[in-house]
């Protein structure tokens, strides 16, 4: 009875409306201001003003704990937002000078321009204490159960804006000025944007926002408020073209031991942008991808499927929201050495359209890509898109055509949809499969779900998109449930996520019960000052499919085949983590895991303790630290003896006396070993396609060197040198010896009118 109190209660909280949205209309002034961090000039008298912010984490629908003020005007060219944020510990300010898009351990506060004002799509302006720049888009959709976020924000994009800011007695001051040419928006005489304004505190953990934004709700963007009062700016066509040069120098041990630098490597490029109110055209020849930063380890020795790793390159990264769909069709990382490209992206009423087409020059054959999205507005925040990729390569081709739709009703419920078809022809013949998706989604206060089935035919491929496994159905029924203290408690928000998932096989299901899943239970509770502990049960199965080991066969004295075990069944994990509050010098977090698992090379049952730990040191406002270890180690369950280990230390080390100039070491180190593969039941060695599989060791040192002066987005001079080098023993550092190494030098100018 009295649990079923508790639920009627979360559901009435859930269904209580939020708070009508705000507005305010703000001033067209014709005036000249500089961006210095104080608002002092009397331009800012006029400004319209935003107050009264509310708390949304972690309990929404609370006063703001601290006080802000943002004033806001606009001149024919720019908008411009002055920000006060007052603090009762003015000393406790957390503010660093740091890179672009890396403030988030910093106080900051994020300004939300929804310039087309269509609830789905925002730019996001974020600034620290001293004014330092995170940048990017927020698209709604997406979430999970509980995420109570409404959508994601992808800090890719940069763009050129100001912005300056200064600690003061009361808590910090800051200035931001954009340039309308900096955004797209509709071609209307008069507008209205939405507009809202979030800070974060790290001293206390919370999250305010300018409207009264709630948990319970499917969309962020649909609950912020009106900007009016936007007419007559003048943005023009927006040119720009970003030259630049490189040169690199590699070099590698070769199979005789010495060590061979190949000729210097020089190189020229160019990136071209034409920007009008609503659309862009971007237009790259020789891109130049040198500034990308290296994938950091991760524990790969008992995966079965590839590892998905975020797109990082600039030329893609332009309205990469604009190409998002379900099951993640669309994956410019298959992209991988292209010759040039050219991308359209536009929003024209209750339409968005993306397009590209890029040469890629990787193996014997260019391949030819073109990808298309368009999407159309449905009512107030849903939509539907198709989506079609095709990649072509001299007679071999692959093309996905693909249609999907987000519904959202009542406010905190979403329903989405997919439907697709693959055509692929190649060496191995032509295929064709299907993709389909069905989710039912509650974003409630108290009490979330996520309901979905997934499902991907063997025949179905993108090879511009990424799908890890295909032949499967993958359903799961996630809930969560929520609980949230007094104001003042110890603990402030308790909740748990829990439910089945399951994998059947695609031609089987229905039929046959599942061949794999798991049972989770993640608790969270956040406790007062920013603690953060995250306990987690579970329980797992795994069917071992006999055509996953085809080709394996029992070696010795003579050779027999292997015929794997049927199951790894009730396998129990546990796992804590313990994150801490984002205190002014740094913060940490740790996690200790042990499962019961299944040993997938050798099909076999085994254990795993793995542990990590990170530690980040903010000793100054220009040196910022990171300290990363991680340790895995798999036992077999039959005799306890090892079956592989890991160990992966990782170091970051930062200095940025300036905005513009940055200092970068980053360090890592991979320490694995395997054993033999054997078989569980006899013992004896197992060979793959007659090949013995014996042991490995790898001990690998990496290190990456860069300096770098970037003044605005585009102009940018730096100098990289990385290295790998092998070790005599794990963590000895004795006797390394470098495998292999590069030099690169990057200049580069963005000219813009």
């Amino acid at each position: 009875m009295h649990l079923a109190l508790i639920a009627l209660s979360a559901f009435i909280q859930d269904t209580i409306p939020p708070r009508s949205s705000q507005s305010v209309t703000i001033p067209r002034v014709e005036a000249i201001a500089t961006v210095d961090g104080r608002l002092d000039e009397p331009v800012w008298q006029q400004a319209a003003t935003l107050s009264d912010f509310h708390q949304w984490m972690p309990v929404d629908g609370r006063p703001a704990g601290e006080r802000t003020v943002v004033r806001v005007w606009y001149a024919p060219d720019a908008i411009w937002f002055g920000i006060e944020a007052h603090d009762r510990q003015p000393d406790a300010v957390r503010a660093t000078v740091a890179d672009r898009d890396n403030v988030d351990n910093d106080d900051h506060v994020s300004i939300y321009l929804d310039t087309f004002r269509d609830r789905r799509r925002a730019y996001v302006f974020t600034v620290n204490p001293l004014g330092q720049q995170e940048d990017g888009v927020r698209s709604e959709g997406g979430n999970q159960a509980g995420s109570l976020t409404g959508g994601t924000d992808d800090l890719s994009p940069d763009f050129i804006w100001e912005s300056k800011g200064m600690r003061t007695d009361s808590g910090y001051v800051v200035e931001v000025r954009v340039p309308f040419k900096s955004l797209r928006y509709p071609t209307a005489r008069e507008q209205s944007w939405g507009l809202n304004v979030v800070r974060i505190t790290q001293r206390t953990g919370y999250t305010d926002t300018w409207t009264d934004v709630r948990r319970a709700s499917a969309s962020f963007l649909a609950q912020g408020g009106v900007m009016a009062g936007l007419h007559d700016m003048k943005r023009g066509v927006v040119v720009e073209a970003q030259p630049f040069v490189t040169a690199a120098a590699n070099g590698a041990r070769t199979p005789a031991g010495q060590f061979d630098r190949g000729k210097v490597d020089a190189s020229a490029g160019a990136n071209l942008k034409l920007g009008f109110t609503a659309m862009t055209v971007d237009a790259t020849w020789n891109p130049d991808f040198s500034q990308v930063e290296a994938d950091e380890g991760v524990v790969t020795v008992n995966e079965r499927f590839a590892l998905f790793f975020e797109e990082r390159r600039p030329f893609f990264l332009e309205g990469i929201e604009l190409f998002s769909t379900p099951n993640r069709l669309v994956y410019t990382r298959e992209i991988v050495d292209p010759i040039a490209g050219a991308k359209f992206t536009g929003k024209f009423g209750r339409l968005g359209v993306a397009y590209l087409s890029a040469v890629d020059e990787a193996g014997d054959k260019n391949a030819l890509f073109n990808i298309t999205r368009i999407r159309r507005d449905i009512g107030q925040n849903s939509l539907a898109g198709i989506t079609y990729t095709d990649r072509l390569s001299g007679n071999d081709y692959n093309r996905v055509l693909s249609g999907d739709t987000r519904i959202v009703f009542g406010r905190m419920y979403f329903a989405q949809a997919q439907l697709g078809q693959a055509w692929t022809r190649d060496t191995a013949g032509t295929r064709t499969g299907q993709i389909w998706q069905a989710q039912l989604d509650r974003t409630g206060r108290s009490w979330g779900f996520n309901y979905q089935v997934n499902g991907l035919s063997d025949g179905f491929e993108t090879r511009s998109g990424f799908v890890n496994r295909v032949g499967i159905v993958t359903g799961h029924i996630m809930n969560r449930f929520s609980i949230y203290g007094k104001p003042g408690a110890l603990l402030e928000t308790a909740t748990v996520f829990f439910g089945p998932e399951r994998t059947w096989d695609y031609d089987t299901f229905l039929g046959d019960g599942p061949i794999e899943g798991n049972d989770d239970a993640n608790f969270t509770f956040r406790l007062r000052g920013g603690w953060q502990i995250e306990p987690k049960v579970s329980r797992d199965f795994v069917h071992f499919l006999p055509a996953d080991y085809a080709g394996y066969e029992l070696g010795g004295a003579t050779t027999d085949p292997f015929a794997p075990r049927a199951a790894v069944n009730n396998a129990i994990g546990t796992s804590l983590q313990v994150s801490t509050p984002t205190w002014q010098w740094g913060d940490a977090e740790t996690r200790v895991q042990y499962d019961e698992t299944a040993i997938f090379p050798e099909a076999a049952e085994g254990r795993e303790l793995r542990a990590s730990a990170g530690l980040s040191l903010r000793p100054q406002r220009s040196v910022r630290s990171t300290f990363e270890l991680t340790f895995s180690r798999i036992t077999r369950e039959r005799d306890g003896s090892e079956f592989a280990r890991t160990i992966i230390p990782h170091v970051k080390v930062e200095y940025q006396p300036t905005r513009a100039l940055f200092f970068r070491f980053i360090g890592e180190y991979q320490a694995q070993r395997r054993s033999a593969l054997r078989d569980e039941a006899t013992g004896r060695p197992l060979l793959i396609d007659g090949m013995d599989q014996s042991a490995t060791l790898t001990n690998t040192f990496r290190m990456d060197w860069l300096a770098s002066y970037e003044p605005s987005p585009g102009t940018v001079v730096f100098l990289g040198y990385g290295s790998t080098m092998a070790d005599e023993g794990t963590l000895t550092f004795r006797n390394l010896r470098r495998q292999t190494d590069g030099l690169f030098m990057k200049v580069a100018y963005r000219l813009r009118r």
